[in-house]
C-alpha cells in the first residue's frame, strides 16, 4: 500500500511539474478592457491591457462592432488598432473613426480581441458602448465651420539622393477648444513644388479629436479612407501632429527650386476655433509609406506611447528589414540637417480661424462662430 502512494504521489509531482513550466500566468498578454464612445457619424475606440512580454512581435486589437438598427437590419465593423507596450509592458490606445452617417436609431455590442504579429491570438473581451444606443436624424450633422489655408516655405538647397524619401510632416495648436471637444478636419490637401519638374503631391487627409475623456495622445492611419487619425485631450498641446506624406524621391529629383507650399483646407465642428500651423520636411534613406508602421508622434508630449522629447510627426517606428529605427535613418536635406532633426526645421506659422455656415450656426449661439 505505501509504495503504491509513493508511485501516485511521484505521478501527481511530475504532471504539477510539466503544468508549472508550460504555464503562462493568467494575465500576462492580455487586453484588461475596450469601451466606444459613438455617434451617428463615427466613433472613438480606447483600449487597454497588460503584460506584453513576447519579444520581438508587434501589437494589435482586432475588433467588431455590430450595429442594429431599428427596423432589425445589422452591419459589422471590423479594424484592428496597433497597441504597444510601455516600460511596464502595459498599453493603452484610443482612436476616432468615421462610419455613417447613421439615420435612424442604431444600438451596438462589439468584441475587442488582443492579438500579435506572429498570429497568435489571445483574450477577447466585450466592448462597453457609452451610449448603447442612438437615435439619429436623418439629415445628418450639420455642416462644417471650414477655411483654406496655405503656408509657404522652401528647403535647404542640399541635393537630394534618388531612392530616398522626404518625410512631409505637419503640426498645429489650436485655440477656442470648448470643454465638451470638437473635431478638427484638414482635407484637400496638396504640396506643390519644383525640382526636375513641377510636382503636386496629394497629402493624405486628416481628423484631430479633441476628447474630454483622452487623458494623453495616439495617432494611428486608416487606410481606407486614407487619412491620419489623431486623438488628443481639451487641453491640445504646443505640437498636435496634422498630416503627413512619405514621398519617394526619383532618381532625376536634384533638388527643390525656389518655394515650397503645403495648402489644405481646415474645418472645425464648431465655430470659434483657431489653428495656428508648420510643417516641416527631413530625408530618409530608409523608410516607408505604410504609415502605421511609422508609428508617428502624435504630440510633442503627453504622447500615450513615446515618452521621450522629439517633436510631433517624428516616425517612433523600427523598420522590419534591418531592425533599426527609422530615426537611424534621417540625414540633412529638405528642411533638415540629419542628427536628431527627425521632423526637418519648422516653416513659419499660418493661422486660420474657419467661418460657420448659417446651417452650423443653427445649433450654436451666433457669437460662436468667426466670419
Amino acid at each position: 500500500m505505501q509504495q503504491k502512494v509513493v508511485k501516485i504521489l511521484t505521478a501527481l509531482t511530475f504532471v504539477f511539474a510539466i503544468l508549472t513550466v508550460g504555464a503562462r500566468p493568467a494575465s500576462a498578454n492580455q487586453i484588461n478592457s475596450a469601451s466606444v464612445t459613438p455617434q451617428c457619424n463615427g466613433y472613438t475606440i480606447t483600449v487597454s491591457g497588460q503584460n506584453l512580454d513576447i519579444a520581438g512581435v508587434t501589437w494589435s486589437v482586432n475588433y467588431t462592432i455590430l450595429v442594429t438598427a431599428s427596423d432589425g437590419s445589422t452591419f459589422s465593423i471590423n479594424d484592428s488598432i496597433p497597441v504597444f507596450p510601455d516600460a511596464n509592458l502595459n498599453f493603452y490606445a484610443t482612436v476616432t473613426k468615421a462610419a455613417g452617417p447613421a439615420t435612424t436609431s442604431i444600438s451596438f455590442s462589439g468584441t475587442a480581441t488582443l492579438v500579435d504579429s506572429n498570429g497568435d491570438t489571445f483574450n477577447t473581451v466585450d466592448i462597453v458602448f457609452t451610449p448603447a444606443n442612438l437615435n439619429c436624424s436623418p439629415q445628418g450633422p450639420p455642416p462644417p465651420c471650414a477655411a483654406q489655408s496655405s503656408n509657404t516655405s522652401n528647403f535647404n538647397g542640399t541635393p537630394i539622393n534618388g531612392g530616398t524619401f522626404i518625410w512631409f510632416n505637419a503640426n498645429f495648436t489650436a485655440s477656442g477648444v470648448p470643454s465638451s471637444g470638437a473635431t478638427v478636419n484638414f482635407t484637400n490637401s496638396t504640396i506643390q513644388f519644383t525640382a526636375d519638374q513641377a510636382y503636386n503631391l496629394s497629402v493624405p487627409n486628416a481628423q484631430i479629436t479633441f476628447s474630454p475623456s483622452a487623458s494623453c495622445a495616439t495617432t494611428s492611419f486608416d487606410s481606407i479612407t486614407n487619412t491620419w487619425m489623431t486623438t488628443v485631450p481639451v487641453s491640445g498641446n504646443d505640437e498636435i501632429f496634422l498630416s503627413g506624406l512619405a514621398f519617394p524621391v526619383p532618381a532625376s529629383f536634384g533638388k527643390v527650386n525656389g518655394n515650397v507650399v503645403w495648402s489644405g483646407t481646415f474645418s472645425s465642428s464648431t465655430g470659434g476655433i483657431s489653428m495656428h500651423w508648420k510643417w516641416g520636411a527631413a530625408v530618409y534613406t530608409t523608410f516607408t509609406t505604410d504609415y502605421n508602421a511609422l508609428n508617428v508622434k502624435p504630440t510633442h508630449s503627453n504622447s500615450c506611447s513615446f515618452n521621450n522629447s522629439d517633436h510631433a510627426g517624428t516616425p517612433e517606428g523600427t523598420d522590419s528589414g534591418s531592425g533599426r529605427p527609422f530615426k537611424a535613418f534621417v540625414i540633412g536635406g529638405a528642411r533638415g540637417g540629419g542628427g536628431s532633426n527627425f521632423t526637418g526645421s519648422w516653416s513659419g506659422t499660418v493661422s486660420v480661424s474657419p467661418a460657420c455656415p448659417t446651417s452650423a450656426i443653427f445649433r450654436k449661439p451666433r457669437s460662436a462662430c468667426k466670419v
